[in-house]
């Protein structure tokens, strides 16, 4: 058997520090703001508060509610992570992602890339003396936050220039860098008020950004902490991730508020916080981005690659990770364990002293002579071959180390959930318009051809015949789709069936002595590939061209369930539309999603590179039934497959699944998919079965 090599978490599942330590911060000092306001005039006030810094003073007014044991808990489920400006945690088995990508999405701030961010060639001016003299602050250093308090009680005579400068410089001690009241920041970054537009065209997210991440990576979350920084940027990442969490505890804002920071009140003083969050089945895990923008670039790129030690000058250039485990640390994979007679299993009993260790080196992407494009493309198809595109790039300078700038769970920055954000992608699937011009047409086609009229969802051709509706739409708008997830439908509905027909022969093979050569299902490969159906080949592979599945399931010989196949996260997510019912009981949920949740993993391991089959595991995918009061359920009998193309639309579009799905309209429903299948694909029926792209395995369905 191959295990698979996951991410270690920073604490062993079950032994996380316990959140009844607060975590305390410096953002938004209670004194501040208000001493800001009364030293500056109405409409010096007004600018700052309209200024792309203003959306601190706009956050001020919120009253933001502060999560401490919120925010505990989403540290606490960090796993290991050697990139120093990122941090991954594990909400159930769902990796999320808290990047420059998200604090900029979360704060709306200037987080571009500068060369010289730290400005070392800011040199003293005149005026720059004159007003630190001003502000009463030593010449050498920036003015801290208890200082600028100070100034405000003094400036009613400073002109408006001045009065401008003292605000912003209020912003950049009290919310950018938020550090204790007393401490002098930043001096060559505050010196940068003299020039009062280029100040707020800096980036400043990113200084914050750096600021806060790294304030969280040295923290011990046992011990009473304060955290510099805008910490409440994680409090509103972790409501960012949990859509359905933040819409019950965060009190959202209407109307879409943007950005995210001002779109929550927050809240305080609640109860099972963690039972709540793990809860949410909907994960939102980063923020989309186009390929070339996919990783932020950091002031030093750290490049690592994982190799042997074989030279005492490579060895000398290691570094500790930037995320060390903790005392209390879980040594194992993910709670999997490599089988006693594997070759994982064998290095991993090998002595500390001989085993691999991480090298690192500095590499500054605007001098080196890395292609980060082509990293970044070739990182998306296969990790190694990234690595050796900057193995070539870096003998080249004769460099000793190459890799890609690539975290453990790199792959996961493509979402593993739907936002479900209420935002329409391309169009809405309940929309009545234009319905009743296609249905005449349906209408009439009928009366002329008698022999098709067929206007239900009766027999496994119509359901696929809409799924086909939707890969056509896929394929000509992707756009209207969550596009960054890469999904897949898998039209032919009695694959799963015969999946499950074959999984007894699966079971009886005898495997090798590694796990592999058990007999999967014919034309297996040919579905993984993409070859197969032949009326709609996608020629994408599973699991590289395609991050998951959609399809249905047909379970107690007379109900159909959706399910939602995540490469990703390894699991399968079951839409019942009969859940609060239990018109199949959890037993026969799990006898049917036995036989796809063990032989997909086996399909990916077996038909994987021999280069790439590290990562891929025999070990079976996890499956959960979302619970019937969280998605629409079908009461009178006899639509769970409308329930069920519907859920699945409605996923793949990014819509939560609306009130509109019901009972009361189903027949407006059924008439609405009738007419766009007529209008869209062109069915018109057929006479004879067409057994194109069909073997004698099929005919089992």
């Amino acid at each position: 058997m191959v295990a698979s090599e996951f991410p270690r978490r920073l604490y062993t599942k079950g032994g996380e520090p316990a959140p009844d330590k607060s975590i305390g911060y410096y953002a938004d000092n209670y004194r501040l703001v208000p001493a800001l306001k009364s030293a500056l005039q109405e409409d010096e006030w007004e600018e700052i508060y309209e200024s792309p810094l203003g959306v601190f003073l706009k956050f001020h007014d919120l009253d933001f509610g502060w999560a401490s044991r919120l925010v505990h808990h989403m540290l606490t489920f960090q796993i290991v992570c050697k990139q120093r400006y990122e941090i991954w945690s594990l909400i159930g088995t769902t990796p999320v992602w808290f990047s420059l990508h998200e604090f900029e999405e979360i704060t709306g701030l200037n987080c571009g890339y500068v060369d010289d961010l730290a400005v070392t060639d800011l040199e003293l001016s005149d005026d720059m003396h004159a007003f630190w003299e001003l502000m009463g602050v030593d010449v050498e250093s920036g003015p801290s936050t208890i200082e600028i308090i100070e100034a405000c009680s003094n400036c009613s005579s400073w002109s408006w220039d001045d009065r401008l400068r003292l605000g912003y410089l209020g912003i950049y001690a009290g919310f950018i860098l938020a550090t204790r009241p007393g401490l002098s920041t930043n001096v060559n970054h505050a010196r940068l008020v003299m020039d009062l537009e280029g100040f707020k065209e800096f980036p400043w997210g990113r200084i914050a950004f750096h600021h806060l991440i790294k304030s969280v990576k040295e923290k011990d979350l046992s011990k009473n902490i304060y955290i510099e920084g805008f910490v409440q940027a994680l409090q509103v990442w972790v409501y960012y991730a949990l859509p359905d969490f933040a819409a019950e505890f965060g009190e959202p804002l209407p109307n879409d508020i943007s950005p995210l920071m001002l779109a929550y009140k927050g809240s305080r003083g609640r109860k099972n916080v963690k039972a709540n969050m793990l809860k949410h089945a909907r994960i939102q895990c980063c923020v989309a981005k186009d390929l070339a923008d996919m990783f932020p670039i950091c002031i030093g790129v750290v490049i690592c690659i994982f190799m042997p030690v074989c030279d005492n000058k490579l060895q000398s250039n290691s570094v500790k990770d930037d995320a060390p485990m903790k005392d209390n640390v879980n040594v194992s994979a993910c709670e999997s364990v490599n089988a006693p007679g594997d070759a994982k299993g064998k290095k991993a009993a090998m002595k500390e002293e001989e085993a691999p260790e991480p090298s690192f080196c500095e590499i500054d992407p605007k001098t080196c002579d890395v292609d980060f494009d082509a990293v970044a493309l070739a990182k998306n198809a296969k990790a190694r071959a990234a690595a050796q595109i900057v193995a070539r790039a870096m003998n080249a300078r004769n460099q000793q180390l190459a890799a890609t700038q690539k975290s453990p769970t790199a792959k996961a920055i493509i979402p593993t959930s739907a936002s479900h954000s209420g935002r329409v992608h391309g169009y809405d699937p309940f929309d009545q318009t234009g319905v009743k011009a296609k249905h005449t047409t349906l209408m009439n086609f009928l009366k002329a051809n008698p022999l098709h009229s067929c206007l239900i969802f009766i027999n496994v051709q119509h359901m696929e015949a809409y799924i086909n509706v939707q890969r056509l739409r896929l394929s000509k708008h992707p756009e209207w789709f969550v596009v960054c997830i890469r999904p897949d439908l898998l039209p032919q509905l009695h694959v799963c069936t015969i999946w499950r027909h074959d999984y007894n022969d699966f079971q009886k093979c005898e495997p090798n002595a590694d796990g592999s050569g058990k007999l999967l299902p014919p034309r297996a490969y040919s579905y993984y590939t993409g070859e197969l159906p032949i009326y709609c080949q996608t020629k994408k592979t599973w699991a590289y061209d395609v991050d998951y599945l959609y399809s249905m399931l047909h379970i107690t010989e007379d109900h159909w369930v959706a399910i939602w196949v995540s490469f990703v996260s390894r699991h399968i997510t079951i839409w019942d539309s009969h859940a609060g019912a239990k018109h199949a009981s959890d037993a026969q949920i799990d006898e049917a999603m036995e036989p796809l949740a063990v032989m997909i993993p086996y399909l990916l391991q077996t038909c994987a590179p021999d280069d790439d089959k590290w990562r891929f595991s025999y070990t079976p995918f996890t499956h959960s039934r979302v619970p019937g009061e969280e998605i629409p359920q079908n009461i009178q009998s006899g639509d769970c497959g409308v329930y069920c193309l519907k859920y699945i639309e409605c996923h793949a579009l990014d819509l939560p699944f609306p009130k509109e799905l019901c009972d009361k309209n189903i027949q407006k429903i059924r008439e609405k998919m009738a007419a766009e299948i007529f209008d869209e694909i062109s069915a018109r029926g057929h006479d004879e079965l067409d057994a194109t792209g069909m073997d004698v395995y099929d005919r089992k369905a």
